[in-house]
This record gives structure tokens, sequence and C-alpha cells, in this order.
């Protein structure tokens, strides 16, 4: 295969320079119909404290569907997590949750975060094929770009029963790269749009968020009859940091330092280290290269 043409890095902007855009409901529907998540309920609101939060209380108080999914979608997250408490910019950004209802025990959502970031990854390149190749995963619940971040991902719970919760998956995925987001978190960032040949601010989040549901939809059922592992492959060929040197942090301390060699079956970091190779579990814990 030849190489690829490099792609000159993205300008980052401020995100009151775009375009307005707002997520068309009729073309959303129209997408989701004929896909996975046809039977989703999706809510677009303008702002609100927190999309996680308000369906983590939707579901304390709704009764058990299993196929009762719901979605909501903010343009501006005044209380957001995830983000060092950070709002979020409607315009530079993609934020929505996903209530998802899952017939398991909570000891089988090993891996469930990596899922998420793979059902992402692959509904980007569903909208454009060039995006298949730049973007990567990060363990546990990142995409990236050039070691850019490009979507973070949070997974909360709701107990409904024995063998039943509601899994509420909050997703912020970068649209462009935005200017102020970027001194607030004093890092760059990557967007969506370096990723397309030819990103149209009114049309593709439209598209994307279409994508990324009917992708999840689809995630959701091979979750539910065999857990993580028959995505594992797929993850893999997208692992960001396989084979490099990384460190794990937890608040800020090393923990443990050594070669990331991908994950297993259940979703668990493979660290080889003086000590031999070690399974580490998400938890609290960050991923960084050696260098970082």
């Amino acid at each position: 295969m030849p190489d690829l043409p490099e792609i000159p890095p993205a300008r980052a902007i401020d995100a009151a320079a775009l375009p307005a855009w707002r997520i068309d409901t009729g073309a959303l529907r129209r997408a989701l119909d004929g896909g996975p998540a046809h039977a989703w309920q999706v809510e677009v609101v303008e702002e609100t404290g927190s999309t996680n939060a308000d369906l983590m209380q939707a579901c304390r108080q709704a009764p058990w569907d299993d196929e009762a999914a719901r979605v909501r979608v903010a343009y501006r997250q005044t209380a957001g997590r995830g983000r060092q408490g950070r709002p979020w910019q409607g315009q530079a950004g993609l934020t929505f949750s996903v209530a998802m209802p899952l017939a398991l025990a909570p000891a089988r959502l090993s891996g469930l975060s990596l899922a998420v970031g793979l059902a992402v990854a692959q509904a980007l390149e569903d909208c454009d094929a060039a995006c298949g190749p730049r973007v990567g995963l990060k363990w546990p619940n990142d995409l990236q770009i050039d070691g850019r971040k490009l979507a973070g991902i949070l997974i909360e719970s709701v107990p409904a029963g024995p063998q039943r919760l509601w899994a509420v998956i909050g997703i912020g995925l970068n649209l462009v790269r935005d200017a102020r987001m970027e001194a607030a978190l004093g890092r760059d960032l990557a967007g969506v749009a370096e990723t397309m040949a030819a990103f149209d601010a009114q049309r593709d989040p439209t598209r994307i968020l279409g994508a990324v549901l009917n992708r999840l939809a689809g995630m959701r059922a091979v979750f539910l009859e065999q857990g993580f592992a028959p995505l594992a492959p797929a993850w893999s060929s997208r692992d960001a940091f396989r084979n490099e040197p990384v460190r794990l942090l937890h608040d800020g301390q090393v923990l443990a330092e050594g070669l990331a060699r991908g994950v297993d079956s259940d979703g668990h970091l493979l660290l080889e280290t003086a000590d031999g190779l070690q399974r580490i579990t998400s938890g609290e814990v960050s991923l960084r290269g050696a260098g970082a």
C-alpha cells in the first residue's frame, strides 16, 4: 500500500467563528429508522448541567425495558464531568449521553468503555473512510489523532434489579480544534474536521451522531451476548499505544511503567514490566506515553 500523503496539522480556531450548527432531528430520525438504533429515543436540548446526570436521574425513575435506550444531546453543558469540570461549547464539540439498558451483572461490564470507543471510531469511518487510518484508540476511554485527544468517554451505571442495569455513557467528541478549550486545558486537541475530506458544519454533526448511535446499538447486541472478547481484535487494530513504552498514573503519581502489549479479552491492559506481564483494570488509572 502506498504511503498516505501527509496531512498538514489543523489550525485551532475560536468556536465562536464557526457557523452555527444544529442537529437536524428529521435527518437523524431517517438515519436511525433503517439501523440498529431505530427504537432509540433522542432528545436535543440547548443547555443542561450534565447529560449524564440527567439520564442517571431519569434511569432511577424509569421502569425497566430491554429496548428503551434513551439519548440526550446538549449544545452546552455547564457542569459536565470528565473534562475537569469545564463546560463544553456546542459549536466545537458534539456532547451527548446514552442510557443503555443491559441485562448484565456489574462484573460483566469489563471492557465496555473500550467497546464504546471502538464504536465511535467505526462510526467516524462510516461517515468518511479517510477517518479510518487517522483515528486511534487510547486505553481505556479516549480517541485521539497524532497523540491529541479527539474524544472522551465517561460511563456510569444505575442498578435496576438482579442482572439488570442502565449503563449511562457520556461522549464528548471534538468536531474542530477549539483555541479556547486548548488554552483552558493547556494542551493540543484534535477535531473530526481534520480527518474528513470536506467537513460540513451544517450537515456532518447530524450524520456523525446517527452513525455513532447505530454503531453503539450494534455493539450493544454483541456485548450482551459475548462481552468484549469478539471486539478485542478490532480494538487492537486501532490501539494507539501498542508496543510503546507507557506510564500508568493515579492522581499524578506513577504506579507502573512498561511496554503496552495490547488488551486481553476482558479489556484489561497488558503491561510488560520488569516483573513480567501484568493485567491492569481501568479504575482511575490514566495511561501516558513514557515521554509525556
